[in-house]
């Protein structure tokens, strides 16, 4: 079996170059790579961190990458994972394969030892990819930081369960493989980072959406204990709640099950799931689940019971999350029940806005805004540094008509890579500059604070104190309406996570 799935990596290996330059070749643990020097940085593209998870390797927990002759071509991006195709800028995700394991670092080019910055990118656990433009790492890296951006299964390659799987390995790590995925990487950078001239012991992971939501995950697992120092939540939300990987009303080999019968396999073996074609893998959508190995918790469930990492910790979100759809007035009417009134009319006050905007408004606090804000007051409260934001910058061409900031709107300021189609201006120019310095002193020391840049308070005691950052940057707080609010969007999660364990 090993030799089989040695021919099938080997088969997909990358081609190999003539030794490079010092200045642009390191040595991994499983062979040199060849990168590319900028003025300010050199990069690494396209670097196994796992072996291809194809054939036999599908549905399981990601096993080493194997050892390559040579020196290996790390100037191109690797297979983005497989999903479905998108128009939006960020999906563009190039050439796909299962075989998409892959890794990218930039690194300044003077030697030194920096801090490290792993991104975890969203799609909504079905889409994107590291290698996507929007996520080019040389703006950040050129500040003083190490960057790793990294592929990870999606879809129902990533997350799914199903009876022949647990059977043919019950003890096993089951499911969340897109999840494992994540703390291989981790893990491969805590090996390797340190010939990259990154510190091992600094390492700051950050994520956007599902990313979020996954370094949420990932600060409650034990899988990931020791693997990062510091964490970076963004548009990630905290409310969230998963369904377990069996029991319970919905569960994730439940929903496996329904999909194998609905392709006609009914009685399915292991094997005759690894031999589904991943067109018609891809085509439903997926999320993690909690298996009690990997993923434990929902996202925001270990900051209410105390099991959260105590590290430094910044979150936040945008000021038009709503942008992803569905944060409607019914959406605050069902999430609020007869709260649904009083609150609102504070929102019609508070914004002076006209009552539907204002019920956005509220949908979206609802939804994104507050949860976020109720994980950092309980991070805080556990004694951890915690900085919250709000982000509200829009690229000028844009300006005039937008409701505020997209959902993902932030990316292209944090990396300073701004897409085809949008201008930029000095105040553009600005907060990008701010955001990148802000993050990467974080990275450094756990405070985004100096450089002469505005002081961003840390969260204390309600009202919860956030960063609102634009182009006009300053220190706010929740007001009592939101504080309000906030404490309703959280209630039903609460119950939800400390309700006690069915028998």
């Amino acid at each position: 079996m090993r030799g089989m799935i040695c021919a099938i990596v080997l088969a997909c290996a990358a081609a190999t170059l003539p030794a490079a330059t010092a200045q642009t070749s390191v040595m991994t643990e499983t062979g040199e790579v060849a990168g590319v020097k900028s003025a300010q940085t050199i990069s690494f593209k396209g670097i196994p961190y796992a072996a291809a998870p194809v054939g036999p390797l599908r549905w399981k927990a990601p096993e080493p990458a194997l050892r390559w002759a040579g020196v290996r071509d790390a100037s191109h991006y690797g297979n983005a994972c497989p999903q479905p195709a998108r128009k939006e800028a960020w999906a563009q995700v190039g050439r796909q394969g299962e075989d998409c394991l892959f890794l990218n670092v930039w690194r300044p080019a003077n030697p030194g030892k920096y801090p490290v910055m792993v991104f975890l990118h969203g799609g909504g656990f079905v889409s994107g990819s590291a290698g996507v433009p929007l996520y080019e790492g040389t703006g950040l890296a050129a500040r003083g930081a190490v960057i790793v951006t990294l592929n990870y299964r999606l879809g129902r390659l990533g997350y799914f369960a199903h009876p022949a799987l647990t059977h043919e390995d019950p003890e096993g790590r089951l499911g969340n493989y897109g999840v494992m995925d994540q703390v291989a990487a981790l893990e491969w950078v805590k090996r390797n980072i340190a010939a990259f001239g990154g510190d091992p012991d600094n390492v700051t992971l950050f994520g956007e959406s599902a990313g979020a939501g996954t370094v949420q995950i990932l600060m409650g697992s034990p899988e990931a204990k020791g693997l990062f120092h510091k964490a970076v939540s963004q548009s990630g939300s905290g409310g969230t709640i998963l369904a377990p990987i069996r029991g319970g009303a919905v569960n994730a080999e439940a929903l496996g099950k329904k999909f194998t019968d609905d392709v006609g396999l009914e009685n399915a073996s292991a094997d005759d799931l690894r031999a589904i074609p991943v067109a018609e893998i891809i085509k439903a959508r997926a999320f993690p689940f909690i298996d009690g190995k990997v993923v434990t918790q929902s996202p925001g469930e270990p900051f209410y019971l105390g099991k959260q990492m105590g590290i430094p910790l910044i979150i936040g979100s945008n000021s038009n999350e709503s942008s992803l759809g569905g944060m409607t007035e019914a959406t605050a009417r069902m999430l609020l029940g007869s709260a649904f009134p009083e609150l609102h009319a504070g929102y019609i006050a508070l914004s002076g806005k006209a009552s539907e905007a204002a019920a956005i408004d509220l949908a979206e606090g609802l939804g994104f805004v507050l949860p976020s804000l109720a994980l950092a007051d309980r991070h805080a409260a556990a004694g951890n540094p915690t900085f919250a934001y709000f982000f509200d910058q829009v690229p000028v061409d844009q300006r005039a008509n937008a409701a505020g900031t997209d959902h993902g709107g932030e990316l292209e300021y944090l990396f300073g890579n701004k897409p085809a189609e949008h201008r930029w201006d000095a105040a553009d120019i600005k907060v990008s500059k701010l955001m990148g310095d802000y993050w990467v002193r974080f990275a450094r020391s756990g405070n985004p604070n100096g450089g002469g840049a505005v002081q961003w308070p840390a969260v204390t005691t309600p009202p919860t104190a956030y960063l609102h950052l634009d182009a006009r940057p300053r220190a706010a707080r929740l007001a009592p309406v939101e504080e309000k609010a906030k404490a309703a969007a959280m209630s039903a999660a609460v119950k939800a996570w400390t309700a006690p364990a069915a028998p």
